[in-house]
């Protein structure tokens, strides 16, 4: 206690003076230690203040010094899986942060630490540096150097547990950033198409190569989670940590599982900027793939920094929270003895190895490929030229393939080609640096160097890839376009570059060509009518014979070595010669002279070079390798050339020539026959199937012949050749028609005689025809026993006949069958059909000759069907010995399927229905519009039958505008919208006698039905109840007999009903009664029986009734006195009873 202080306790005051130490004295030995107790609790409380404020003195020195630290040295990132803090200090209530959900058992208000605010820095201190935690000492936690984890997802995914919200938004967006960057690399790696596992860039500038160098460089330096991830893996799991109890939880799997994570992201983002980069092409494209490969690795740091915005919810913003203040210690890790110093070392320098190692790992990969690339190695080793014709002297002899120098010429750094199988006098590709002061490909033949004699050349490009040129202009030294040059790479150059006449595929082509049209008329004296392919040894050959070479060279038939013919490949086309004479033995065989190199080979460039005895020229091939043969080629006389020596003569075009080669020889596998054909022993086609030529490879449709084969839509049923309505010829009907007529086999003396006297095409199949079923029934037996035995050679059985039949439709037989005898009683009781197709909208006419044997004639039934068999709807019918003819039609298709639905008769042209069908298939018209709307038709249809039921006098078919055709005077109807709603006869417009049809219920908008004063027979048809909308019926003086229909009481807009003046009986229908008539006229007609009493009914709609000059009976019914608006009456001329007729009528 210092001088100043008073006593301010019990022992204090007991020792302050004398008096009172006597009464101390005094006291109990008890008292006296719980006295001396009390003095010692109150120093050490008064020792602990001054502790406590010497600490807080020292602390706040210590936040200065961080504070000033921090103000001369920016924070940089840790190359571990945390972040060092330096040493731990205490701060003072006043001083202490709100934890939030971070707050830890032990942790009390007012003595909480906060973690720095440069926890990237790592600032190493001496144990002399550390300085005394306070509260903030945990247990285990000691003075020393501290660290935090990095701010990414993968601390999320290491430190969470897994059950947990942030553990999964953090898998899921480490996934998402690996399946990125795999997506990347599988783009861009085995994805191409191409052999090449990478598609590398031929070459690039040098300027590239340095940017793609640096960009990996900065990759790898720029990647921390990969440089993180080795340390956290070496450096192993924390050993203390102060923060969330997640932290607590950790474990050593957990700890690796996101070491390893880290690493591959870290990897695979380092190896697809690289890949990228070696890719690109420009200094851009390299900088512009960094940063996107750049954006996808960082997406981890984005999620965290997310979520500790809150954007992922309260949890992860907690768990982002904890790990920025979380911190932990791990073991001194620079103390080593001397068995483990190695094992420190390696741990503490592996980021380093690791790092440095990848880097060593992709420069030498770049370098290799910037090797490969100046040495040519990503070039296209083999490529495929096609000149256009015309654009350099024998363009045509220039173009195939091409392969890099064999001696790795390099111009520019760019490879050059030389032609496969020439490389000393074939053409060179190659880059030329100054053409007329710009860099362009050139091409050159018979020289080394691309910058001399040049013949074409590119425009002024850079591109390192000749490849890219695929289809560009190519252009002369004076700028004159030579048109577009094909470059294309070459797969297989075994296949696709082949040299010489013995390959394998030359041997397989057509060994005979036989010459068609061109001999005959020659002048020349071509003494040659077939060529045969011969072999040539090809040693020796130049440029210009190797075109020749690699295609077959076919040599006259009569030629000798003396004098022989030649058909051959020039280059850009075939070429037929002249006789050419040889000075040589003439023992010697064609074969012979030919495989003398140094005679023949020298004939065959003055063909190819000059066109020397060229008498006729092919059109041009711009693909050789789709014409191996001449085959298929037009011909022309050859053009004068100008300039020989720089471009091959070509045909002129003005003046064709006819000629025609064809295969003679056959092969099964490389020369087919054509369509079914059977390539024999010899080489020869069997043309089974009816084709011609020497291969079968003629169509033969539209011959008259019904080949099967050919019978199908592809060839349009064979022309026409297999129905009777399209098949043109004289062997039409007879050549593949029918063999046994109705299924019946002959009994004729000769099957050939019974076959020759057929004629049919049961082979039409074509669906465009009406399909029609003959079928023969109910036949009768012949019994007369002296003709069964002459006729059966003494058998007494009794046999049948068929008759002959023969039907023809428009002028042409469809099938003709002649009689046969049936022997077997058994048959006689069968019915036989037959199917034959004629073409819709067809009159056609059935006759038969009924079978006769002596004086005795048998019959049988014969039914004709429309459709495939005998279940389909009958046409008509009739026994062979009343009826020798049946006439019938078949309408037009779509006719057909319209009307068929309202009458089966519209196929007899014995009735008004198939007359009135005849006359639609013929009007040009009716066709067309069952297509458009099939109502007006049915309103044509009815019309039409009327004409048939009575033929007008004058009627007038014309144009569909005119209300369907009908114009006056015979017909007078108004149409509305196109549809019929007034039909009125002209006065005495019927010229015979005819019934009115039903068909007039088609006109399902009639509104006024006019028929008077016209001449009819029969009855009124009921279907005229049918009607939905007529409002008025005249047919008054008609001469209409029968009974009234019933069913026009159903018409209910019905309002005026005229029917006098005719020869009608039986009663009035009271079902009349039930429509709102304003007129009935009935009067002279023959009516008996009373009034219908529902007459009545009419009540006040009925203005006009007659019923005079009939012989209608009874009172008069009372219910007519309702008829309040009765105006006209006549009832007279009756036999009524009673008094009320003048009543009614004066209503």
């Amino acid at each position: 206690m210092s001088s100043g202080e008073q006593p301010n306790d019990a022992w204090s005051i007991a020792m302050s003076d004398e008096s009172n130490s006597r009464w101390f004295d005094g006291l109990t030995d008890e008292s006296k230690l719980n006295l001396l107790i009390a003095r010692v609790d109150q120093m050490d409380k008064r020792a602990q203040r001054s502790e406590k404020e010497m600490q807080a003195r020292i602390a706040e020195l210590w936040k200065r010094l961080l504070e000033s630290e921090r103000s001369n040295k920016s924070s940089s990132k840790l190359n571990a899986p945390w972040r060092k803090i330096g040493n731990v200090t205490k701060k003072s209530s006043l001083e202490s942060v709100e934890r939030g959900g971070c707050e830890e058992e032990g942790f009390e208000p007012g003595k909480e630490c906060q973690l720095p605010r440069d926890a990237y820095s790592i600032t190493r201190r001496s144990s002399l540096e550390s300085v005394e935690h306070g509260g903030c000492e945990e247990e285990g936690f000691e003075p020393g150097e501290e660290y935090q984890l990095p701010r990414d997802a993968y601390s999320i995914l290491g430190c969470w547990k897994s059950n947990s919200r942030p553990f999964w938004i953090a898998l899921l967006v480490i996934s998402v950033q690996i399946a990125f960057l795999l997506l990347l690399l599988t783009d861009q790696i085995g994805s191409t198409g191409e052999s090449d596992l990478v598609v590398v860039p031929v070459n690039v500038p040098r300027i590239v190569h340095a940017s793609q160098a640096l960009a990996t460089i900065v990759a790898i330096f720029d990647q921390d989670d990969l440089r993180s991830a080795i340390e956290g893996y070496f450096d192993g799991l924390p050993t203390r940590f102060r923060g969330d109890m997640a932290f607590q939880r950790m474990n050593k799997p957990q700890w690796n599982f996101c070491c390893g994570i880290r690493f591959v992201q870290g990897f695979l983002s380092v190896f697809a900027s690289f890949v990228l980069a070696v890719q690109s092409e420009t200094v851009f494209d390299v900088l512009l793939n960094f940063l996107g490969v750049k954006f996808v690795s960082e997406l981890d740091d984005l999620a965290f920094n997310l979520c500790q915005l809150g954007y992922f919810g309260v949890q992860p913003q907690r768990a982002s929270k904890c790990i920025v203040e979380a911190q932990f210690q791990q073991d001194d890790r620079n103390k080593a003895d001397e068995n483990t110093w190695n094992r420190s070392w390696f741990r503490k320098y592996a980021h380093v190895i690791g790092v440095f190692g990848i880097l060593a790992f992709l420069l030498g990969l770049f370098f290799f490929v910037l090797i490969s690339q100046n040495s040519g190695d990503f070039s296209a080793q083999e490529i495929s030229m096609t000149l256009a014709e015309g654009s350099v002297p024998f363009a045509a002899l220039f173009s195939g393939c091409y392969r890099s120098s064999r001696t790795g010429k390099m111009f520019v750094r760019r490879v050059a080609y030389e032609q496969m199988g020439f490389e000393d006098d074939g053409g060179l590709l190659g880059f030329c640096g100054d053409v007329d002061g710009e860099k362009a490909w050139t091409f050159t033949f018979n020289s080394v160097d691309p910058c001399k004699n040049i013949y074409a050349r590119t425009e002024a490009t850079t591109t390192f890839n000749i490849l890219e040129l695929g289809n560009s202009q190519w252009y002369s030294m004076e700028g004159v376009s030579l048109g577009n040059t094909q470059i294309s790479r070459v797969l297989d150059s075994s296949a696709e570059c082949g040299k010489t006449i013995s390959d394998d595929a030359n041997d397989k082509l057509c060994e005979q060509l036989d010459v068609q049209g061109f001999v005959d008329g020659n002048q020349q004296g071509l003494r040659s009518t077939s060529f045969y392919k011969m072999k040539v040894n090809s040693t020796g050959a130049t440029v210009f014979t190797n075109q020749a070479l690699r295609h077959p060279i076919y040599v006259g038939s009569s030629s000798t070595p003396t004098q022989y013919e030649l058909i051959l490949f020039t280059g850009q086309c075939w070429v037929l010669t002249r006789t050419i004479t040889a000075k040589i033995d003439s023992n010697l065989s064609m074969q012979d002279y030919m495989n003398e190199d140094a005679a023949f080979l020298s004939t065959l460039e003055m063909i190819v070079k000059t066109g020397y005895h060229v008498e006729l020229v092919s059109s041009s091939v711009t693909a050789a390798k789709g014409f191996p043969t001449p085959l298929g080629r037009l011909w022309y006389h050859m053009q004068n050339p100008k300039k020989p020596e720089f471009n091959y003569p070509a045909a002129d075009l003005s003046r064709p020539q006819e000629m025609n080669l064809r295969c003679a020889k056959c092969g099964n596998i490389t020369n087919p026959c054509y369509y079914g054909g059977i390539c024999r022993e010899d080489k020869i086609c069997d043309c089974v199937n009816g084709g011609g030529g020497a291969l079968c490879q003629e169509v033969p449709i539209r011959d008259g012949r019904c080949d099967p084969y050919f019978n199908t839509e592809q060839y349009d049923w064979d022309g026409g050749d297999c129905c009777g309505g399209t098949c043109i010829g004289h062997q039409c009907g007879l050549a593949g028609g029918l063999s046994s007529p109705f299924g019946i086999n002959s009994n004729s003396s000769t099957v050939e005689d019974y076959q020759a006297s057929n004629m049919g095409y049961g082979n039409c199949v074509d669906p465009s025809m009406a399909p029609l079923t003959i079928e023969l029934n109910n036949f009768e037996l012949f019994d007369d026993e002296y003709w069964i035995s002459i006729l059966t050679h003494g058998s007494d059985d009794p046999f049948c006949s068929t008759a002959t039949i023969n039907v023809r439709c428009n002028g042409i037989t469809y099938i003709h069958a002649p009689q046969n005898v049936l022997f077997n009683t058994s048959d006689c009781g069968l019915a036989y059909a037959e199917t034959i197709h004629v073409p819709y909208g067809s009159e056609c006419e059935l006759s038969t000759n009924i079978p006769c044997f002596g004086i005795f004639c048998i019959g049988h039934t014969v039914t004709v069907y429309y459709g495939k068999n005998t279940e389909s709807t009958m046409i008509r019918s009739g026994n062979v010995k009343n009826e020798s003819q049946l006439s019938f039609g078949v309408p037009l298709e779509c006719l057909t399927d319209v009307l068929l639905n309202y009458s089966s008769s519209i196929f007899d042209l014995s009735t008004h229905q198939g007359k009135a069908a005849s006359a639609l298939s013929n009007d040009g018209l009716s066709g067309f519009l069952c297509f458009e709307n099939s109502d007006l038709v049915l309103e044509r249809y009815a019309l039409a039958v009327l004409n048939a039921s009575v033929h007008f006098k004058s009627s007038n078919w014309g144009r569909a505008s005119n209300c369907h055709g009908f114009g006056a005077p015979a017909v007078r109807t108004t149409c509305t919208n196109d549809t019929i709603t007034s039909l009125v006869l002209g006065i005495d417009v019927v010229d015979q006698l005819g019934t009115i049809p039903t068909e007039l219920a088609l006109l399902s908008n009639l509104d006024h039905l006019a028929l008077r004063m016209n001449v009819f027979e029969g009855s009124i048809p009921s279907e005229l109840g049918l009607f939905p909308r007529l409002g008025s019926m005249e047919l008054w003086e008609c001469g209409l007999s029968g009974t009234i229909p019933t069913e026009l009481g159903s018409i209910s807009n019905l309002s005026a009903l005229a029917l006098a003046t005719n020869r009608l009986t039986g009663t009035i229908p009271t079902e009349l009664g039930s429509v709102k008539l304003a007129g009935l006229w009935l009067s002279e007609n023959q009516l008996t029986g009373p009034i219908p009493s529902e007459l009545g009914a009419m009540g006040s709609s009925l203005v006009t009734l007659e019923l005079n000059d009939n012989t209608l009976s009874g009172e008069i019914p009372t219910e007519l006195l309702a008829l309040s608006a009765l105006r006209i009456c006549g009832l007279e001329t009756n036999n009524f009873t009673g008094g009320l007729a003048p009543a009614i009528c004066t209503v």
